[in-house]
């Protein structure tokens, strides 16, 4: 199958704004480019199926947003993600006005520095050092249990910390 140069051109035009979407419902640059990946592989599969000269832009986010439903399924088997409340809340808001990403990016280096040096060490453990959750507990002394709790309330923080300050600066 070959791809028409019109289709090339919305999905490249489309990039952005998709890893932008993904970004937002992952929280996690990897994740997110790992998603668009598999996103721009169904798209092109699916090529196909898209009449030139509809929404390309809607058609890709339904594509997008069932990648993500996949890949959180698969993810919830291996580690700790986002609990359905917390994607709920993050979800589908009006994403054409998203902001971009470096924009979210500078909201939660500002919110992350107004937190303790604690809470902070304990997110660093988490999601830049990737350590178990059993191991975590076993460092801080405290269950898995209270490790969990404990991400979740700090995970609500940041969301509401982001959120004002995006607020704030009018985005």
């Amino acid at each position: 199958m070959e791809l028409s140069e019109e289709f090339i051109l919305e999905l490249t035009e489309a990039q952005q704004r998709l890893f932008g979407f993904l970004f937002k419902r992952l929280a996690d640059r990897e994740q997110a480019r790992e998603v668009l990946q598999r996103t721009n592989l169904v798209l092109c599969r699916k090529a196909d199926n898209f009449e030139l000269g509809t929404n390309f832009k809607a058609w890709s986010m339904t594509v997008a947003n069932y990648e993500v439903m996949a890949y959180r399924k698969t993810q919830a088997r291996e580690r700790l993600v986002f609990t359905d409340e917390v994607y709920a809340m993050i979800g589908p808001e009006d994403d054409e006005k998203s902001p971009d990403q470096s924009d979210r990016l500078v909201h939660l280096s500002h919110c992350l520095q107004g937190m303790s040096s604690k809470n902070r060490a304990l997110l660093d453990w988490r999601y830049q050092g990737e350590r178990t959750l059993e191991k975590i507990a076993e460092e801080i002394g405290s269950t898995i249990g209270a490790v969990k709790v404990k991400l979740h309330r700090l995970r609500r923080q940041l969301l509401g910390c982001i959120q004002n300050s995006m607020q704030e600066d009018g985005i």
